[in-house]
């Protein structure tokens, strides 16, 4: 996944585009305690020790703490929990948690930080299943780079 994320990183660079560094540990832990108080999950978090959110070509990938009032480099507001709780505002998508999305697909796992799975961004209905959340990753950032 690195490096995928470092040639998002250099497509980002080449067009003038902020791109966000890891997310320290002391975020990725404050991420997890606030993702079981207020979304009782367990959040698969190994991502974000990579790159703390990205806004590249269409995927966005949330980040460990942004908000719309606290945002991050670059303007970036898509923070996990603040984007989860959004996305349930309506009373759906509450069965999982929403890692990030494209215009098409919400990229999720269940509540208990398995099942790698991208839904339909309307109906939440399944997509595809992946055997890991670092193959789904993996997966949606070589399908929105630039060959």
């Amino acid at each position: 996944m690195k490096g995928l994320l470092d040639r998002v990183a250099a497509e980002q660079s080449s067009a003038d585009e902020t791109t966000n560094g890891p997310a320290l540990p002391q975020q990725i832990k404050v991420l997890k305690s606030a993702a079981a108080g207020q979304l009782s999950a367990d959040i698969p978090a190994d991502f974000l020790a990579l790159s703390n959110g990205t806004d590249f070509n269409g995927l966005v990938l949330y980040g460990a703490d942004q908000s719309t009032d606290a945002p991050g480099a670059g303007g970036f507001w898509q923070g996990l929990v603040n984007a989860n709780l959004v996305w349930r505002e309506d009373g759906q998508h509450s069965e999982y948690i929403i890692l990030g999305e494209t215009g098409m697909d919400l990229l999720t796992v269940d509540l208990n930080g398995e099942n790698a799975t991208s839904r339909d961004r309307i109906s939440g209905d399944e997509v595809e299943r992946f055997p890991l959340v670092r193959a789904l990753i993996e997966h949606y950032l070589a399908t929105h780079l630039v060959a």
